[in-house]
């Protein structure tokens, strides 16, 4: 957070994430210790969630080092330039007169 360069990371990130949340979720307990794993559970969700916002956003800055960013990242920042790309091409046949036909795509 206090640096606007992407940080590197495990490129595991995620998917340990996921692993570790299916294995608390699927475990049963009672009383104080369900308590628990589900402050746990809401505890890494949160922070996955922050971390991936946050390093996504440093990404769209354009002044990080996007070779460190894991796939689940670069997927997901590709379909933002995909649309970025769509705009621009029905933007400027609006703006030159020339309309474009949706159903041709």
């Amino acid at each position: 957070m206090e640096s606007d360069a992407i940080q590197e990371t495990n490129s595991d990130l995620y998917n340990s994430i996921s692993k570790l949340l299916k294995n608390l979720k699927d475990k049963k307990h009672d009383g104080i210790e369900e308590k628990l794993n589900q402050v746990m559970i809401e505890m890494i969700t949160e922070t996955t969630s922050t971390l991936l916002k946050l390093r996504l956003e440093k990404a769209t800055l354009g002044n990080s080092n996007t070779s460190v960013l894991l796939d689940e990242e670069k997927y997901i920042l590709d379909s933002k330039a995909e649309m970025t790309e769509r705009m621009e091409t029905i933007l400027s046949g609006i703006l030159k007169g020339e309309p474009h036909n949706l159903d041709t795509q």
